[in-house]
């Protein structure tokens, strides 16, 4: 990783002056071969290349002809011999680079237009550096050298459903023997068949480490979660890495949605500053994958039904006259914007109407009831999708949030507003209360427009290093995994 990162520095630094010195070939010939020497430079590229384990498409950028040139080179230093190695080596740099930043694939191969949004272009002048990306890369090595140590050994119970602390299992030496090999138990590993209270500290640490309950009991997703073989895991960092790198821009500071993760975080120059929990999209409604710039909040929202929950939910209760249960709701149905002129349901014949011609909006005024809470965070997208608070705080108590229709449901979502608002005012809170507390509807924009990632990833490396593997909640991993795994995941997992 150390070799990877001084090559990063070196990539900034030659781009740079490949811009600046663009029309000067003398200067561009000696940045790859001295006199008739090749340089370090030369070398430091085909290295890095070679030791890239976060790869998925090797082929793309195969050194041995710039290898094989460099030996004709090295022999035959004519200046014909070394034209071919500089230019072998610039384009075998530039599709490095823009693998980085691009990863190896089209998203269209995997994803739908209703499923992912992404960035048309980037860099192509320097590998972009991303703190979440540089941990994920960590972790893949981490487990390469856990693999190179020979992995872990397949666990079965022979008796026991369920194994419980303070009892003894024939199969506890082998569940501490796997679990020292990733780091979770750090006690003596012995034939003492007690379920002891380190094996237990060290259990639950597994289990929340893995989207489970730490509750210490190993039953059957514990189990499968720990037989789940070492080579499994570097293919799922393969996977998000690729995933990652479709979206991921040079950015100082952002917001980062982990979708199967369910969490939110801010970032600055590197360093998480804010967390909180979130509710995603469930699976028959995800939340589309994207990345986009926070342009304005709004304060005391009201809430309009967009086309999707129309079609799926509300007309087909009205259809069926069931107006209590969307009136329990507090919608109302209106002929303008802001519900000033509200209609009777049972004034409407709605067998006549799809949700393609209602000629009404069905929405909810601002107020504790709302669906959005007091406020939402706007980015305009294609998706109608955004950040909010919710009038449903319950849900944050659950382990497994993927329960709304699409948009992010946000645990603190005033914090987080004055958080953002604070690099560019000194909004306080009284001043945001102040606005919530009078009912009125009210847009602030942001000067500083905030970059916004809604990003999959069902692994997931903390700023202390630490991996989290979360439940693949919509199956993109799986649909990666078959779609790669005959050509690419099978040679690059070794």
């Amino acid at each position: 990783m150390k070799r990877l990162f001084l090559f990063l520095v070196f990539c900034s630094f030659l781009m740079a002056q490949e811009q600046m010195d663009e029309s000067n070939e003398t200067v561009k010939k000696y940045r790859w071969i001295t006199g008739d020497r090749i340089n370090t430079n030369l070398k430091t590229l085909v290295d890095t290349i070679e030791h890239d384990a976060t790869l998925l498409c090797k082929d793309r950028v195969d050194t041995a002809g710039l290898k094989e040139a460099m030996t004709r080179m090295h022999k035959v230093p004519t200046d014909f011999n070394k034209q071919s190695v500089e230019q072998l080596a610039n384009s075998l740099l530039f599709e490095y680079i823009k693998i980085r930043n691009y990863g190896c694939f089209e998203p269209n191969q995997f994803y739908g237009k209703d499923e992912i949004s992404y960035p048309s272009e980037k860099p192509v002048d320097k590998i972009i550096i991303n703190p979440i990306e540089d941990r994920l890369e960590k972790a893949l090595y981490r487990y390469k050298r856990i693999q190179q140590e020979g992995g872990w050994k397949t666990i079965k119970l022979t008796d026991e459903l369920y194994l419980y602390p303070g009892k003894s299992y024939p199969e506890i030496p082998a569940i501490k023997d796997r679990l020292s090999r990733e780091g979770y138990y750090k006690g003596a590993l012995d034939s003492n068949i007690t379920y002891d209270a380190g094996l237990k500290m060290a259990v639950m640490d597994f289990q929340r480490h893995h989207g489970l309950k730490p509750d210490g009991v190993i039953g059957p997703a514990t189990l499968d979660a720990m037989n789940e073989s070492v080579e499994k895991k570097i293919e799922k960092i393969l996977i998000n890495l690729e995933r990652l790198r479709w979206f991921l821009q040079d950015d100082d500071y952002f917001v980062f949605v982990n979708i199967p993760g369910f969490f939110l975080e801010v970032y600055e120059k590197g360093e998480p500053i804010f967390g909180c929990k979130v509710v995603v999209g469930r699976k028959k409604r995800p939340t589309p994958l994207m990345r986009d710039r926070i342009a304005y909040a709004v304060l005391n929202p009201y809430w309009r039904a967009p086309e999707t929950i129309i079609a799926e939910d509300i007309l087909p209760q009205l259809k069926k006259g069931e107006f209590d249960q969307i009136r329990a709701e507090g919608i109302i149905a209106s002929t303008d914007y802001q519900g000033k002129e509200v209609v009777e349901f049972e004034d409407v014949d709605w067998s006549l109407y799809d949700e393609k011609s209602v000629p009404f909006y069905f929405l909810q005024k601002p107020g504790p009831h709302n669906f959005l809470g007091y406020l939402k965070l706007i980015f305009p997208n294609r998706f109608d999708v955004y950040l909010h608070d919710t009038n449903h705080r319950n849900l944050f108590k659950y382990t497994y949030r993927a329960l709304s229709s699409g948009c992010v449901r946000l645990e603190k979502p005033i914090e987080l507003f004055h958080l953002l608002k604070s690099k560019e005012s000194d909004m306080t809170y009284r001043d945001i209360f102040d606005i919530i507390y009078s009912r009125k509807t009210r847009k602030i924009g942001f000067k500083m427009k905030i970059p916004v990632y809604l990003s999959y990833l069902s692994v997931y490396a903390d700023k202390n290093g630490e991996v989290y593997f979360y439940n693949d909640i919509y199956g993109y991993d799986r649909r990666m995994s078959t779609i790669l795994n005959k050509k690419y995941l099978v040679e690059a997992r070794q």
